[in-house]
């Protein structure tokens, strides 16, 4: 069976590219660094992709307000930021602590969110928890007292699926079915009337090259109660044409994945109330 391929696309606004700098040194050096914030050297928290973008992330956040900081090793006198992982079945746990020169180790700040979307973690998820850090630990480096650690975890949105409708074959049943599961192994919740996010599809199909259909999917995440757009997760995919015509089988599936991935990197990046 020919299986579709999918181009997923999160339409949410992301920062600028890194800023060229020709003259950074790529290690702290306490020895020539100027008075001011205490340089700090960020251990990614893990050997996973994802693990590297945010340990990158939190870097470039510290360096923008002026912290030094690396990834590489440091001379004495720099503080370390580390994060020992806790992986269960469902659930991934960064317990991260700014460790000092002198050892004493302050207030820990805990992240946790489902091991798959940690495993598929976008650019809205990867900043949304950089951010966390930093903010928990920038004025401490910056020599300023520490800012309140909020320990309560975060509460994991329950999503309500508007039903699809319109679709080819048995796509209005399939495609709803391969959704939620898809939703559910990445850890999320679905809710019904007390839900807090609306995911709606929208999906059409056109002509494509002689032969052929493209298929245009595109997930729409609102606010349930204020229905204001939170974010779109897109995705396209040429077809032999009549194809869903009938049963979608795996192709539903396929269709799901891709779009949850996207749905829960959407949600990820909503800010916690």
């Amino acid at each position: 069976m020919r299986r579709l391929s999918l181009l997923l696309l999160l339409l949410l606004t992301t920062a600028c590219g890194d800023i060229p700098q020709p003259f950074r040194h790529e290690g702290l050096n306490a020895a020539v660094s100027p008075p001011g914030p205490r340089g700090v050297v960020v251990r990614p928290p893990d050997d996973s992709p994802s693990g590297a973008a945010l340990a990158k992330a939190i870097i470039k956040r510290l360096s923008e307000q002026d912290i030094p900081a690396s990834s590489r090793s440091a001379a004495a006198g720099s503080w370390v930021l580390a994060a020992t992982p806790e992986t269960s079945i469902a659930t991934k746990r960064l317990v991260w602590r700014l460790i000092p020169p002198d050892g004493d180790i302050p207030a820990a700040i805990t992240q946790s969110l489902p091991a798959a979307l940690w495993e598929t973690a976008g650019p809205a998820t990867i900043d949304r928890m950089a951010d966390e850090v930093v903010a928990k630990y920038a004025a401490t480096l910056h020599g300023e007292p520490e800012q309140p650690l909020d320990s309560a975890p975060a509460r994991v949105p329950a999503i309500r699926l508007e039903p699809l409708a319109g679709l080819p074959g048995d796509g209005d049943s399939a495609l709803s079915r391969a959704l939620g599961q898809a939703l559910r192994r990445l850890g999320l919740r679905l809710g019904g009337p007390e839900a807090d996010v609306t995911v709606l599809g929208r999906i059409t199909l056109v002509p494509g090259r002689p032969g052929e259909e493209i298929l245009d999917v595109t997930w729409v995440v609102q606010d349930a109660r204020t229905g204001k757009e939170l974010g779109k997760a897109a995705q396209q995919g040429a077809l032999p044409k009549g194809r869903l015509s009938g049963p979608w089988g795996a192709l539903a599936g396929d269709i799901a994945a891709g779009g949850a991935e996207g749905i829960a990197d959407i949600i990820a990046a909503i800010p916690q109330k």
